[in-house]
């Protein structure tokens, strides 16, 4: 069979070079394409299945679709429309500003540094890009609260009055610092933007307190770091699409470093409060080895506040 068709911006602009999946549902098999002229991409000699289709566009909202039933010698045509982020295609933070910063990343090569036997992730990493968005199924009480939240004008954004970020969110860059006993992540243009990762063997508390990143604990799976969150504040956001979370959230980050300049992380989410089933994404950050993380103080001139009147 033949899957085609055209990606398309909010604006009704076409976009070259989009990440276009196919994936075999019975399989899990992918092919991969980039879009081209006009927005174009193809798919060909797609064995007979059923398929899920995914387009990643930085700085806007990955595309998926479920159940693409293709049949022997069946031609099938799938435009894909876009939509903005958070960001509504703002000047300077819009995709074609996001592609251009993207192009001047050059992450170094060379092998992976390792320090007392273990990868060493410690680094500046530009914020991911998204690999796998997975397929996540939220329950109709998630999807209510997520069009609220919408329909509201995002008034009610923790971020936008200067509280922490959605939990899945990363800056535009972000830090690990490993140590032996603890691992402290940092994020840009978030506050605070930094939390601890206990590597030291504890347990989480029976009861944790609950806080807007977590109480998060590691623990090495050979060459892997895996690191287990649980306890989050309730009025956190679960992702920069304003979904909901509930106080069953467990998240588990699987991060691995392939060489100098590469780190892949698998995030699953867990919640059977919001999701009827796990959420799995894959995401690669690349090495940011000429920038630094500056403080961020967000009342400093946040502005956002009095224009946040919803409907």
């Amino acid at each position: 069979g033949l899957v085609s068709g055209a990606i398309i911006d909010s604006n009704g602009v076409a976009v070259v070079g989009a990440k276009v999946q196919l994936k075999n549902a019975a399989t899990g098999s992918t092919v991969s394409t980039a879009s081209f002229a006009h927005g174009k991409y193809t798919f060909g000699n797609v064995p007979p299945g059923t398929y899920e289709l995914a387009v990643a566009v930085p700085a806007l909202k990955p595309f998926a679709r479920n159940s693409v039933t293709v049949q022997a010698g069946q031609t099938l045509s799938i435009d894909v429309h876009l939509e903005d982020t958070t960001q509504l295609s703002t000047l300077g933070e819009d995709r074609f500003a996001v592609a251009a910063d993207l192009k001047k990343h050059a992450p170094p090569a060379g092998p992976t540094p390792r320090i007392e036997g273990k990868p060493d992730l410690s680094g500046v990493w530009w914020t991911p890009t998204m690999v796998d968005a997975g397929k996540p199924e939220f329950l109709p009480a998630a999807k209510a609260i997520t069009e609220q939240r919408t329909e509201s004008l995002r008034k009610d954004n923790p971020q936008a009055r200067c509280l922490p970020s959605a939990i899945l969110r990363l800056g535009p860059v972000w830090e690990f610092v490993q140590g032996k006993q603890m691992m402290i992540e940092i994020s840009d243009d978030d506050s605070p933007g930094f939390h601890q990762i206990y590597l030291d063997g504890r347990a989480h508390p029976e009861d944790p307190n609950p806080a807007w990143y977590g109480h998060n604990i590691g623990r090495w799976e050979g060459d892997t770091l895996v690191i287990d969150r649980v306890g989050f504040d309730a009025r956190a956001y679960l992702d920069q699409d304003q979904h909901p979370h509930s106080d069953k959230l467990h998240i588990i980050e699987r991060y691995r470093r392939p060489d100098l300049g590469h780190l892949e992380t698998e995030i699953t989410v867990e919640d059977p409060g919001v999701l009827a089933k796990p959420w799995t994404m894959k995401r690669v950050s690349e090495l940011a080895s000429t920038e630094e993380i500056y403080e961020f103080i967000c009342p400093e001139n946040n502005r956002d506040v009095p224009h946040l009147v919803g409907k």
